[in-house]
């Protein structure tokens, strides 16, 4: 008859020891396993998730669900203190730029900071989208205005050739010193800097005018090399000359913007031809090519000859060489 209470007294025991136990194991004690097994389940397990999750974004989140949820639930004296400290110090962190502004609302959309963070965020969106709008127009401003640079390069590389031959064929003082030259002409060539220098018998004036084809590339970049050459018999202008290297080649890239290709016999052959039509179209006034017009022979592509003018291109055979335009006039009696 003694048997069954001891055994009964042993169960017991055994169930005190096992309460025990979980109270010992469990986070909030005895007192939190007694709540635990009154508290209903969801928010048990919201709890739980507060609770076990290591990460500091997640268990933000998981914070401020169980906040939001259970306002009066029982471990809300616990959650809620960690909860607005450690959402404090992350905002804080967080709201010094875009993305971490961005990073806080994806943690906790709705959280106690969540409206500062969105108006916050929309002013640094749109003062960024305002840089971008300003810089692509910064950007498309220098871009117009290099092309307006480059336009302007080649524009004065193509217009060089003809300006220099009119101020020739307009020379009316032929045989005279230099000092008779007309005083437009005078200053362009002897006095605006860099000006002529003259060895023994020949003055010249050297001329660099760099320029870029279109398109860019590692070949765009080009330069016009142009020597303004008078030669002098007796002290006296004899001959003008415009010469040098690819000269024709440089014209014509300068005046069409094609390019010309080194070696490229084809291309070098349209732009021979193209600097005979500027050339011919400059002397057309002084030298009608209809009583004008001689017979050219290689290397000369172009000759007119007429009341006393001669003009003459010659086209370079070799790349070391110049391409040459001579003009003469007729001297004064």
């Amino acid at each position: 008859m003694q048997l069954l209470p001891t055994t009964l007294r042993r169960r017991a025991s055994t169930r005190s020891l096992a309460v025990l136990m979980l109270c010992a194991a469990s986070l909030g004690g005895c007192a939190s396993v007694a709540e635990t097994m009154i508290a209903p389940q969801d928010e048990y397990l919201a709890y739980r998730r507060v609770r076990n999750t290591v990460e500091l974004e997640q268990r933000l989140a998981a914070a401020w669900n169980y906040v939001e949820r259970f306002p009066h639930g029982r471990w809300i004296g616990e959650v809620r203190p960690w909860f607005l400290r450690a959402e404090l110090d992350y905002f804080e962190r967080r709201r010094e730029s875009a993305a971490g502004l961005a990073a806080y609302l994806a943690v906790l959309p709705t959280g106690p900071h969540a409206e500062e963070a969105r108006g916050a965020l929309a002013v640094r969106r749109a003062r960024a989208q305002k840089d971008r709008a300003e810089q692509l127009g910064l950007a498309a401003r220098y871009t117009e205005e290099r092309l307006a640079v480059l336009a302007l390069e080649r524009e004065r590389a193509r217009e060089v050739v003809p300006l220099w031959l009119g101020r020739w064929l307009a020379i009316d003082t032929w045989g005279e010193r230099t000092s008779h030259l007309d005083s437009e002409t005078l200053y362009a060539w002897r006095l605006d800097p860099p000006g002529a220098r003259c060895e023994e018998d020949t003055c010249t004036r050297s001329i660099t005018l760099p320029y870029s084809m279109p398109g860019g590339g590692d070949d765009a970049a080009r330069v016009m090399v142009l020597d303004v050459v008078l030669r002098l018999r007796d002290g006296g202008v004899a001959e003008a000359r415009l010469e040098g290297p690819a000269l024709f080649s440089r014209m014509y890239e300068a005046s069409t913007s094609r390019r010309v290709i080194p070696g490229d016999a084809v291309s070098r052959v349209d732009a021979i031809a193209f600097a005979v039509e500027v050339v011919r179209g400059a002397a057309e006034a002084r030298m009608p090519r209809s009583r004008c017009g001689a017979d050219a022979v290689a290397p000369v592509v172009l000759s007119l000859a007429c009341d006393g003018w001669t003009l003459e291109m010659r086209a370079a055979e070799d790349p070391a060489q110049d391409d040459i335009i001579a003009i003469a006039g007729p001297k004064r009696r």
